[in-house]
């Protein structure tokens, strides 16, 4: 029983001992590994960026300016300089036509849409109307809604920077394909 025991502590003993050996344990690295460099230019990345470009540039003048018409019921007058100072007051639901404005991500610019707001809002506090219009960052327009007819005028300077930019095929916005 005696000679069990100290095989035992013998073979415990030689396990820590192994263990906390530098060459066994392996290095504990102290900071991430730098990540995998891929290639920044594939064949295919510049083939899709050649295809993309003038359907970007489309859609980056189209960014530009919003100009829709509403038909919908409702009685609402709105005014914003940037996205970050609108007021609004009414409520109107309605169906509308024309150029969308900023897209705000690589998508297609659908020419029409629903769109519904209601109550007040100025400045950061906006209303939480699921269909309220996405307008730009630089942003700078105005609307309305007299009982069944209204419209959504605005011209963005961001999205205009980034059309200029998107000749030398820089991306302010981050909404080309």
């Amino acid at each position: 029983m005696r000679a069990h025991r100290s095989v035992a502590a013998l073979s415990l003993f030689a396990a820590l001992a192994l263990a906390a050996h530098p060459a066994r344990a392996g290095k504990i690295p102290l900071e991430e590994p730098p990540p995998a460099k891929k290639s920044a230019h594939s064949p295919l990345d510049v083939a899709w960026k050649v295809l993309a470009y003038l359907p970007n540039r489309v859609f980056d003048l189209t960014d530009i300016v919003r100009v829709q018409v509403r038909a919908g019921p409702g009685w609402a007058l709105s005014a914003r300089a940037t996205r970050w100072m609108p007021l609004f007051i009414g409520g109107y639901q309605a169906t509308w036509l024309g150029l969308p404005g900023p897209r705000g991500r690589a998508s297609v610019p659908i020419p029409f849409g629903i769109a519904s707001q209601t109550g007040f809002s100025f400045g950061p506090a906006q209303s939480s109307d699921s269909q309220m219009p996405n307008y730009g960052a630089g942003e700078f327009g105005a609307g309305g809604q007299l009982y069944m007819l209204g419209f959504d005028v605005g011209f963005d300077v961001v999205e205009l920077a980034d059309f200029f930019a998107g000749f030398a095929c820089v991306d302010l916005s981050h909404d080309d394909f």
